[in-house]
């Protein structure tokens, strides 16, 4: 896939999840760094998903890793910031995000890892 569509279509998943997010939340106001967070975590781990092991990456730097890394480390901290108990849309999309990220992630840095495109 180009990369181009490729980012487009990770930004317009990002963006469609956040936004129905954002629709079905009463009170936005204090849920705004787990819009931001789900936005990272859908858009980034998309982008991932449509394209593995990316020809753009070096032999030498593990790309994956560190974005497996900072995503789960932002995603986690916008969690942790946005739970104030009870029923809440945004922290269980976050999460669940999180969980299929770190799938993704790990699937694509294992292929990476080995040099073979599965």
């Amino acid at each position: 896939m180009h990369r181009a569509l490729r980012y487009a279509v990770a930004l317009a998943v990002a963006a469609a999840v956040t936004g129905g997010v954002a629709v079905v939340t009463p009170d936005v106001g204090p849920h705004l760094i787990l819009l931001v967070g789900i936005a990272q975590v859908y858009g980034v781990g998309t982008a991932i998903l449509l394209r593995f092991p990316s020809a753009l990456w070096e032999d030498d730097v593990d790309w994956v890793s560190a974005a497996f890394t900072g995503v789960t480390s932002f995603g986690t901290l916008s969690l942790f910031q946005g739970i104030d108990g009870g029923e809440n849309v945004p922290v269980a999309t976050l999460g669940w995000g999180l969980v299929a990220f770190g799938f993704v992630a790990g699937i694509a840095y294992e292929r990476e890892r080995d040099g073979a495109e599965k």
